[in-house]
């Protein structure tokens, strides 16, 4: 049975469980786990706790979780970054003002100050007494480069690799030299079948911009071990020409990527490899498996970039794959292989297969995979093509929308002062008017009314009277003062009393509902 510890975010252990289901993965291409967690003895974890095998290199840190819910019962899968994973997410890059990061020194002391320089370093401790040295080593092609890439390319120079495990509570990062599994004919370690490839292209005629006779043009070629140049090495029948169109690109441009392009291609064939389960549990990423057939003089090298780790039911299996190009003075193998093996209490030997090729597929406990070069080489020319004119199409369109953009704010900008300009004009009417105007004109006071002066009155609020802005007067009768209603007007009050007793004139009551209605008749 696997044990699996479960730690907290300050890698303090705080139990260890074995029902579980573990997908773990590290490489090239895939730095990730899934883990779901099965154990009544499971203490309840959450996003920023760590998980590991004790001893091994099997662990990571849960970031994301994903609930499904079947039949009524929950399941909770813990999603994270492996080792690796964890070092993939962080960026090397130079100091500012800096076109390279430069570093010097013996490995452990280099790596130790790059874990700190990534904020990682509370979480691995470089534990290694390797004595490898390195002298301004640049991080280039990329200049940023995601630390584990960049960690694997530095180490790799030096011929080692990275080893991580987890060892008393702490992640434990070495440096270990290369592994190199190697065979002969009589070894029962590994057993392999390749076959040469002869198709790729070795001369390839770049083209670039311009037209017919004016158009750029570059020669490369590829030599028998696979390295591309100048200088041609086939000739004949054993010269093998394809054409690279990048129609856009200047000189420089074109050389470097057709040089590029014809380098891709030198995928040389295929290679199977069957590895014991004694030689595939001790893989680790970037180890290489050598092995030679001595009758036909072919030898292969297949460099391991994956590592994929699962627990079922308590059994634990291992699978490996394979790629990176291969080279060798008789033949030149490239692709993707893969090896599985198992180790639990109720293993079996017998071995299992490893299958080194671009197109993977998977049946039983083998993993297959062919390598059709010139299939793949005319689809990426065909891609590559139609990216290239899309990109032209795209920057034609973008220039054209700029121009437009720019004609539209010129013309807001035309019209705007034509506006200006418009609205400040004045006709010759309008310029004699405002001459006429006397200074000080807004200063005017209005004076009071007088029989001899034209100004302002105000109501007395009784015989005048005024109702937003309405002036309007009761007529008296002279004599007396009081208000004359004419004829024919209408009067109501509450108390009965004939209106003439206040304002005089003869008055009939007329039929009323309520106040008591009076009609002057006289």
């Amino acid at each position: 049975m696997a044990d699996v510890i479960l730690a907290d975010d300050k890698l303090t252990p705080h139990a260890s469980v074995s029902q579980v289901m573990l997908d773990w993965a590290c490489g090239t291409d895939e730095n990730d786990f899934e883990l779901t967690i099965d154990d009544a003895l499971a203490p309840n974890i959450s996003q920023g706790w760590y998980f590991w095998l004790d001893g091994s290199d099997v662990g990571g840190r849960i970031v994301d979780r994903r609930v499904s819910v079947a039949g009524g019962t929950s399941t909770t899968t813990w999603i994270g970054q492996s080792w690796t994973g964890m070092l993939a997410a962080k960026i090397l890059q130079p100091d500012p003002r800096q076109d390279y990061l430069t570093v010097s020194g013996k490995l452990p002391d280099i790596l130790t100050g790059l874990m700190k320089r990534i904020g990682l370093d509370g979480v691995f401790t470089v534990q290694s007494d390797d004595s490898s040295t390195v002298t301004n080593w640049r991080f280039e092609n990329p200049r940023y480069v995601d630390a584990y890439t960049g960690f694997r390319n530095l180490l790799a120079s030096c011929g080692r690799r990275l080893d991580f495990q987890a060892k008393d509570d702490h992640i434990l990062l070495g440096i270990t030299p290369v592994g190199i599994i190697t065979n002969t004919i009589d070894s029962d370690l590994v057993d392999f079948r390749a076959e040469t490839n002869r198709r790729a292209p070795n001369h390839l005629i770049g083209l670039g911009s311009q037209e017919l006779k004016n158009r750029l043009v570059v020669d490369c070629f590829a030599d028998a071990k696979g390295a591309v140049s100048d200088k041609q090495t086939f000739s004949g029948v054993d010269e093998v020409c394809a054409t690279y169109d990048y129609s856009n690109a200047d000189s420089a441009t074109l050389k470097s990527e057709t040089k590029k392009h014809l380098q891709e291609l030198q995928t040389g064939g295929s290679v199977e490899v069957t590895l014991s389960d004694e030689v595939g549990d001790g893989l680790r990423v970037d180890d290489k498996i050598v092995a030679t057939d001595q009758a036909s003089g072919v030898n292969v090298t297949a460099v391991v970039t994956k590592r994929v780790v699962k627990i079922d039911s308590g059994i634990l299996t291992s699978t490996f794959e394979v790629g990176l190009p291969v080279q060798s003075a008789n033949a030149n193998y490239s692709g993707s292989s893969s090896s599985s093996s198992s180790s639990s209490s109720g293993s079996t030997g017998g071995g299992v297969s490893l299958t080194a090729g671009r197109g993977l597929s998977i049946s039983g406990g083998t993993i297959n995979a062919e390598v059709a070069s010139e299939d793949l080489d005319s689809v990426r020319q065909v891609a590559e093509s139609a990216n290239r004119t899309a990109s032209g199409f795209a920057a034609q369109i973008g220039k054209a929308n700029q121009t437009a953009e720019d004609a539209k704010n010129v013309a807001d900008a035309a019209k705007t002062v034509a506006d200006s300009a418009k609205s400040g004009m004045m006709t010759d009417s309008e310029r004699s008017k405002l001459a006429s105007v006397e200074r000080g004109a807004n200063a005017y006071t209005l004076p009071k009314a007088s029989t001899d002066v034209l100004g302002g009155v105000r109501v007395d609020g009784s015989s005048i009277v005024s109702v937003d802005g309405v002036i309007s007067a009761h007529v008296g009768d002279g004599a007396s003062g009081r208000i004359v209603f004419p004829i024919g007007y209408v009067v109501q009050n509450t108390t009965g009393v004939d209106p003439s007793v206040d304002f005089g004139g003869t008055w009939r009551q007329l039929p009323s509902l309520g106040c008591f209605t009076f009609e002057r008749i006289g």
